[in-house]
């Protein structure tokens, strides 16, 4: 074609003037010739903006619309450095049309131009000149940001941010890439888009990234973003945090401190949402100290916090009881752990108490002045020492002018600490007097406390005392650091009643009271006595003196005072224990001796010459030693005792010797007492028949006959239980003592006729433990009758030893069997009677050679009953004649069980009247109970009384080994009596 357009155009530059001034220039572009005429659409292409590093591409249409065909080429230069063009030269036929395709690429930013010069091969025919112009920009994509912070996220939950990219760099199209995250933490965070993304002009993207830390802790990565065609990649930070908590508590503990009973402190707090998204508080749990809230400031809940929101809210302690406390409060969050809150304080302070907290000062004499103490102690807590408890005011209020207390103020001091408050009552009238004493403190829980105030005036003799043994009371030479109680007692010696107030002692601390208790005082009769116990603890081998002072109700000597004295000793023989005590004897028995001990521990013998009690009702016992005797080294001699005190109270002596060691006898105290002989009232009421049923059916392959005559009268047996109205507790059980399955026939039940006392039928296929509340009991009982007939060894006393006793009778479950209920637990009843029942067509044991004795299983038996033989009734259906029905006869084992056990024998042989043997037989079974227990052993057994309904009853006996008494089978006291026993109970 390049050829041919030089042979059209001998002079190129003359043509190309020539047709640029025919054509008016590039703005033309319609040739009309003879033969071709050629069209180009558009005339002109701007390509607008194209990002640097991409390209833009359209196309020219160039169209013959002549009549002819026509050649279509270009003159000069098709392409430039940043613009092509595809498509010519090109042959169009008439009509015809054909695209030029035309590319812009520009190599460098700023504006590009080209012209594409075409011309044909129609005569005459004139070209066309098409202008590209284009303009290059950079194409840069605007991003939000260089770093993505998702904050605080909920270990393995996901938290979504993104960061947006703007293209606004012109009108150019352009196009990002993005990475994946990088970096030691990058599997934690996941870009949504990824690679290279178009984006066009003035087009917006956000670009999403996901968060899910694996767990707890600081995570970070970077991903790139290359943000135009021609850029390096930049960096965008990701970082964030793994929590198991969005809410931020700040402070996330609080002490309070030391804070005074009855006084509150107050602590703020704030609770922040630290994650990037809405967090719901939704609601707020205290567990912990019952004296610590907490609380949020107006906000009530649940409350939605926003992102980075904080609220703010208030402790508070206000404790009402000493010690730490601590709390924890938790505030759930919709996302993520709760909040939480530990609170701690100590409550502290004085802390007011009293001994007593009613005070009854007791009788007093007219004219009398007595006294009793209140005891005010601070038992607060005080770990700095700096509130002590002290009494602001102290008062009486009352109508009666005899009242007073001392002092009108106290100062108890710090815990632990104690002060007295004296009251005094000064009666001039007889008759009762209240009162009211009133503390006034600084106890923050308790500032006023009322304690009541009670006394007795009366009129009296002025009463005198004797003091036995002696006043002073001499405890002798007593060990050192070895206690020994003594005392003295205190006589009325006057024809009216004496007061003797609550004793006081001084003297220690090596006088006294035992066991920290103070005796009470009391109102003795004529000739009333008080015994007085004081204890002695030397420490020290020195002289020591105390006292007792009493109140007497003696205007004249108003106050007793006995004096103490006692030596302390330090030498190697002494007499022990400190105090030979008798402990409290019922009135009427005899208390047994005691022994006191001479000891020796000196280097030689020591010899001792006298021994002697204060007197009655101490005494030498008949078999102490004889004086003098000696004591050997390192050994001792006992010393017995005898008590036997005349009448009810308490009793105080003491038992002196003297030996060779020193001039002084040495001594140790002699306690006792009499109580009243306790009266035992024991009753009972005597219920309809409570009666504990086991039947032993023999399962023999022989019982056919006796078993079917035992089924066919089993509305008999029902009747008669029906009859009685009876309490019972029926089971049945089998001759069976193992499985055997090589007989004729199978036994049902689970054991294959071998119960082994359990429970028939062992595999619960129907209840096995009959009370009258056992659905369908009445079928129960019948269906169970039917033990089978598979056995050959017969056995009756054994397995119905076996079915009462350990480890069924105790048991849900057997043991060493399959089945996991086949024990026998809560078949018997203490207060129900045992009743046994065997039905057979043989004797016990009879395929035993040698079988143990009868009595041994009676024994066993009666044991079950805890000795209550009585409470046992024996009934069997056995052959007591040769007969077809008969297996074996005679039947003695049955015979001596019978007699042992008082029961009946009826003949299975008669099996046309097996019904009225199984309703005699039930008869003899259901009895109500013939004795009863008592609850403790009575003195004299020939001295109880018994009342049947009200009415005294001489018939019954007493059964030491069971402890019962127990009724004739001719005079059991009906259903619905009401029996009682009464007995002095048995010396201990």
């Amino acid at each position: 074609m390049i050829g041919r357009v030089g042979r059209l155009f001998s002079a190129a530059a003359a043509a190309v003037a020539a047709l640029a001034a025919a054509c008016g220039g590039a703005s033309g572009n319609h040739v009309r010739a003879v033969g071709g005429d050629l069209i180009v659409q558009p005339p002109a292409v701007d390509f607008g903006d194209v990002a640097l590093g991409m390209e833009a591409n359209t196309s020219l249409l160039v169209r013959n619309d002549g009549i002819a065909p026509l050649d279509v080429e270009t003159i000069g230069s098709l392409n430039s450095n940043a613009f092509v063009a595809k498509g010519l030269p090109v042959r169009l036929a008439p009509g015809q049309s054909s695209p030029v395709e035309i590319r812009y690429q520009p190599p460098a930013l700023g504006t590009h131009t080209h012209t594409i010069s075409l011309v044909t091969d129609a005569p005459g025919a004139k070209g066309a000149a098409v202008d590209l112009r284009g303009h290059a920009v950079k194409g840069l994509v605007q991003l939000s940001g260089d770093v993505i912070d998702f904050g605080d996220v909920v270990a393995h939950e996901t938290a979504s941010q993104s960061i947006a990219l703007s293209n606004n760099d012109g009108s150019a199209k352009t196009q990002v890439v993005i990475t994946a995250p990088q970096g030691k933490d990058a599997s934690a965070f996941r870009c949504q888009s990824q690679g290279p993304l178009p984006m066009d002009p003035a087009a917006q993207l956000a670009v999403q990234v996901d968060f899910t830390p694996p767990g707890l802790g600081d995570f970070t990565a970077v991903f790139h973003i290359t943000p135009c065609p021609t850029c390096g990649p930049r960096d965008v930070s990701l970082v964030g945090r793994g929590v198991d908590s969005l809410l931020s508590v700040d402070p996330a503990s609080m002490n309070f401190g030391e804070v005074l009973l009855g006084s509150e402190a107050a602590k703020p707090f704030s609770v922040t949402n630290t994650s990037h998204s809405k967090v719901t508080l939704q609601s707020l749990a205290l567990t912990g100290g019952p004296d610590m809230t907490v609380a949020l400031d107006n906000a009530p809940l649940p409350y939605t916090l926003a992102p980075g929101q904080t609220v703010t809210g208030s402790a508070r302690f206000k404790p009402r009881s000493l010690g730490s406390q601590s709390l924890q409060a938790t505030l759930p969050a919709s996302d993520g752990g709760p909040g939480l809150l530990a609170l701690t304080g100590l409550g502290m302070g004085p802390v007011l108490q009293l001994q007593p907290k009613t005070l009854y000062v007791g009788a007093t004499a007219v004219e009398t002045t007595r006294s009793s103490t209140v005891v005010v102690t601070n038992v607060g807590l005080d770990p700095h020492q700096t509130a002590p408890l002290s009494l602001n005011g102290i008062s009486i209020v009352s109508n009666d002018p005899a009242w007073a207390v001392t002092p009108p103020f106290a100062w108890v001091g710090e815990p632990g600490s104690s002060t007295q408050i004296q009251i005094s009552f000064s009666p001039t009238q007889a008759g009762w007097s209240q009162a009211t004493l009133v503390l006034l403190s600084n106890d923050g829980l308790n500032p006023r406390v009322e304690v009541p105030l009670t006394a007795l005036g009366r009129v009296l003799k002025p009463c005198t005392v004797s003091v036995l043994p002696s006043n002073p009371v001499d405890f002798g030479a007593t060990p050192l650091f070895h206690p020994s109680t003594q005392g003295f007692e205190l006589v009325n010696a006057i024809a009216d009643d004496c007061i003797i107030g609550d004793p006081v002692l001084s003297g220690g601390p090596a006088f006294r009271w035992p066991g920290g208790l103070t005796p009470s005082g009391r109102t003795l009769p004529p000739g009333g006595r008080m015994s007085v116990r004081v204890e002695f603890f030397p420490e020290a081998a020195r002289t020591y003196t105390g006292g007792v002072q009493f109140y007497l109700s003696n205007k004249f000597t108003p106050l007793l005072t006995v004096g103490l004295q006692a030596e302390g000793d330090g030498g190697c023989f002494f007499l022990t224990p400190g105090a030979v005590d008798f402990g409290g004897s019922a009135q009427g028995c005899t208390s047994p001796d005691q022994v006191a001990y001479a000891v020796n521990h000196c280097a030689g013998p020591v010899t001792v010459t006298e021994v002697h009690t204060s007197g009655p009702p101490f005494s030498l016992a008949p078999n102490a030693p004889a004086v003098p005797f000696t004591v050997q080294p390192n050994g001792n001699v006992p010393i017995p005792v005898s008590y036997r005190p005349p009448s009810i109270g308490d009793d105080v002596g003491s038992l002196s010797a003297i030996a060779s060691t020193r001039a002084t006898p040495y001594q140790v105290g002699l306690t006792g007492g009499v109580l009243p002989a306790s009266a035992m009232h024991d009753q009972w009421d005597q219920s309809t028949p409570k009666v504990d049923l086991l039947m032993v059916i023999d399962n023999s392959g022989s019982m056919a006959s006796v078993q079917h005559a035992l089924q066919a009268n089993l509305d008999h047996l029902w009747n008669r239980i029906a009859i009685a109205n009876a309490d019972f507790h029926i089971a049945i059980t089998t001759s069976g003592t193992y499985a055997y399955t090589q007989g004729w026939t199978q036994c049902p039940g689970g054991a294959s006729g071998g119960e082994a006392g359990r429970f028939f039928p062992v595999d619960n296929s129907r209840p096995r433990l009959l009370t009258p509340e056992t659905a369908n009991v009445k079928d129960a009982l019948f269906a169970n009758t039917n033990v089978g007939l598979c056995h050959w060894d017969e056995r009756f006393l054994q397995p119905a030893v076996a079915a009462l006793t350990d480890p069924l009778i105790s048991s849900t479950k057997a043991p060493g069997t399959p089945y996991a209920s086949d024990g026998n637990a809560g078949f018997l009843r203490d207060d129900a009677r045992l009743a046994i029942l065997v039905v057979t067509d043989t004797d016990d044991d009879v395929k035993l050679p040698y079988p143990p004795p009868v009595s041994s299983y009676v024994n066993q038996l009666i044991a079950v009953k805890h000795g209550a033989k009585d409470l046992i009734s024996f009934a069997a259906l056995v052959p007591l004649q040769p007969c077809s029905a008969a297996e074996s006869y005679p039947t003695p084992r049955f015979t001596e069980a019978a007699q042992l056990l008082g029961g009946h024998l009826y003949d299975s042989c008669n099996l046309n009247d097996f019904g009225n043997m199984l309703e005699n037989a039930l008869g003899s079974l259901l009895l109500p109970l013939t004795s009863f227990p008592l609850s403790t052993q009575p003195r004299d057994p020939n001295a109880i009384q018994v009342t049947v309904n009200g009415s005294a009853f001489s018939g019954s006996t007493y059964d030491p080994s069971s402890n019962r008494i127990v009724f004739p089978t001719s005079a059991v006291p009906p259903p619905g009596s009401h029996i009682t026993a009464d007995y002095q109970a048995a010396c201990r």
